[in-house]
């Protein structure tokens, strides 16, 4: 879908009197934590997240169900009741099946067994995913593993489509996901093993780069990676170090509090064809409608949705006066802020951050004493982004895997580079054919 679209005439059909305003904040795009009910199963999202990538699903199929069909099939060709037994303590006492091949996943994603909160992360995920999608996983199975895949594959039904709902925010990051799913998707086993926590990265990331992007729209240019500054979870982190002081958590922390104010605002400001919301543009975007729109209202219907805004919400905020439709979007967002500033709002979108660190950020946020809070990476988390990074490649030059860090949300300063060559010199992947940085090579693990 292309903004053209919606810029001939570019037409959001704001509000324009107070009483039209709503006076509560709706988030239902971009990010999926809300000020309460975050509680989320990691199964449930994965097996949502692979149902979108595989476009199959599973419907009113009981394990218990499972394991009868299996039984049944694995009789019939092998006709020994004893040898059932076996398997069944192999593969289904301890549901260690679900370590054979990502489709049986699928199983976590059934919708009796899925919350409202396991379908809007999962939506995260999905959206970033867009139209990507793989046909099935070339695992390396036994005899006995592919008769188990085939008797599920018997139940799997098509999905006819996903829903994706919005314009990736972040298209660079979007590429990014889908470049590392397509990596470890042709690696199944590794994907099984590491899916957890390369979406667990992945949320974290995107949230911390959407933060950082939303002030960043009048361009209307798509957004790039911003300067977010980590360190390994074995670091010290002394006040000298001014990236990771200035750069870091506090910065992260700093711009999660426009999250909710401004991606609120950006719900009532989505274009409409008459009162239908349709699919869900960035902010940046339509910033960029607003440049090249023929809508000759489109100026005074701005001002008209600010100062009905403004007038609902109470607010004294003072308003820029302008004759240009971009300065009155710029008024829009600051009262977007301004409510936000005082009173039980105020504590309400605290409470939005602290849930946004506690569901999306909590493996790396480290607390390190009079240093206050970091951002960390731990060894798993660097061995597995090396691996994806690297991924086809035999090896990568250092820096070049510095700078794919960096396309992904991840910067490190000079003393963490060296923390990070002693650590692949530990583990045994790098090659250096000299002292110089450049000629420093890293492998894969896998």
């Amino acid at each position: 879908m292309t903004m053209d679209k919606f810029i001939k005439p570019f037409n959001p059909k704001l509000p324009q009197t107070a009483e039209e305003v709503p006076n509560k904040n709706s988030l239902n795009s971009y990010l999926p934590i809300r000020t309460k009910g975050n509680d989320f199963d990691i199964k449930a999202v994965i097996g949502l997240v692979l149902q979108g990538l595989l476009r199959k699903k599973i419907e009113g199929y009981e394990y218990e169900e499972f394991v009868s069909d299996c039984q049944s099939a694995f009789q019939e060709k092998l006709g020994e009741e004893a040898f059932w037994e076996v398997l069944h303590e192999m593969y289904f006492d301890n549901k260690d099946i679900f370590s054979v091949s990502p489709e049986l996943l699928l199983f976590r994603a059934q919708k009796d067994q899925v919350t409202a909160g396991d379908t809007r992360i999962a939506s995260m995920f999905t959206n970033l995913l867009q139209s990507m999608r793989v046909e099935e996983f070339d695992a390396k199975l036994n005899f006995i593993e592919r008769e188990i895949l085939a008797t599920l594959r018997n139940k799997m039904k098509a999905e006819s489509s996903v829903h994706v709902s919005e314009e990736p925010y972040l298209p660079y990051l979007s590429q990014s996901f889908r470049d590392d799913l397509k990596f470890l998707s042709s690696r199944p086993k590794y994907l099984l093993s590491e899916i957890e926590s390369f979406l667990s990265f992945y949320a974290f990331t995107y949230t911390a780069q959407l933060s950082l992007a939303l002030t960043d729209w009048r361009s209307g240019e798509e957004p790039v990676a911003k300067p977010l500054y980590f360190i390994m979870d074995h670091e010290r982190a002394s006040n000298e170090r001014t990236h990771i002081r200035n750069h870091g958590y506090k910065l992260f922390s700093e711009s999660a509090t426009r999250l909710f104010p401004m991606l609120s605002m950006l719900e009532l400001l989505q274009p409409g064809i008459g009162d239908k919301k349709v699919y869900k543009l960035p902010l940046w975007k339509i910033s960029k409608g607003i440049q090249e729109s023929s809508y000759e209202h489109l100026k005074s219907e701005l001002e008209n949705f600010a100062r009905a805004f403004k007038s609902q919400r109470e607010l004294d905020t003072s308003l820029d006066e302008s004759e240009l439709a971009l300065d009155w979007l710029a008024n829009i967002m600051k009262l977007a802020m301004a409510q936000f500033s005082v009173g039980e709002r105020f504590n309400i979108n605290k409470k939005y951050v602290s849930e946004v660190e506690k569901y999306l950020a909590s493996h790396f946020i480290q607390g390190r004493g009079r240093s206050g809070r970091v951002l960390v990476l731990n060894q798993d988390y660097i061995i597995l982004l090396t691996n994806l990074v690297v991924g086809e490649k035999d090896k990568l030059r250092f820096h070049e895997l510095i700078a794919a860090f960096r396309q992904r949300g991840i910067f490190v300063d000079k003393q963490t580079e060296q923390e990070l060559i002693k650590f692949y010199e530990r583990i045994g992947n790098v090659e250096r054919m000299s002292d110089s940085g450049d000629a420093v090579y890293v492998r894969k693990t896998i």
